[in-house]
């Protein structure tokens, strides 16, 4: 009987995730085009990441031939070097790009917790604590930057990283 009680909670927490990331999405609606380059740059920086270990094989193996122009590994040892700044350059335009949307985004959610809170009678606020309130106010405009962050940043595009390496071992090799 416990064992369906934790099944339960486990299911109920994953479906309020998704319910919570589902009322994010229209925060993230709002600035669509930052959130469009923030997702162009996010890919342009994974697939120079992706291509780094291409080009570093590209390198080992053109070293292994015997009548080579020292300018061949040259130019691959610098379009490896290009591809390592460009990896890191896409991240971080990336984050400056999102971090407008980010406190768009909490600022919104504030704003509409602020404007609930003075919607609410006399007798709520002299009950309770106010300090406590918007110390719990801040902590949750701090979780949904995380949350967006995370899932924006993390979950999504270590999803593409694995299905382009994917694709890389399966053109370059046999399944069998």
């Amino acid at each position: 009987m416990r064992s369906t009680d934790k099944q339960t909670k486990a299911y109920d927490f994953k479906t309020r995730d998704i319910k919570v990331l589902k009322k994010l999405l229209p925060y993230l609606l709002k600035m669509r085009v930052r959130v469009i380059l923030a997702t162009l740059f996010l890919i342009a920086a994974k697939f120079a990441n992706v291509a780094v270990p291409v080009v570093l094989k590209e390198i080992v193996d053109s070293l292994d031939q015997t009548n080579l122009l020292l300018i061949l590994p040259l130019g691959l040892l610098f379009a490896y070097g290009a591809l390592r700044l460009a990896s890191s350059l896409f991240n971080e335009l990336r984050d400056a790009i999102f971090a407008r949307v980010r406190y768009h985004a909490m600022h919104l959610i504030a704003l509409g917790v602020f404007k609930h809170l003075h919607t609410l009678d006399l007798s709520f606020h002299l009950d309770r604590r106010i300090g406590g309130i918007t110390r719990d106010i801040d902590r949750g405009t701090q979780s949904v930057s995380t949350l967006l962050s995370i899932f924006v940043f993390n979950i999504i595009p270590s999803f593409f990283e694995i299905c382009l390496v994917i694709g890389i071992l399966w053109l370059n090799y046999d399944i069998f």
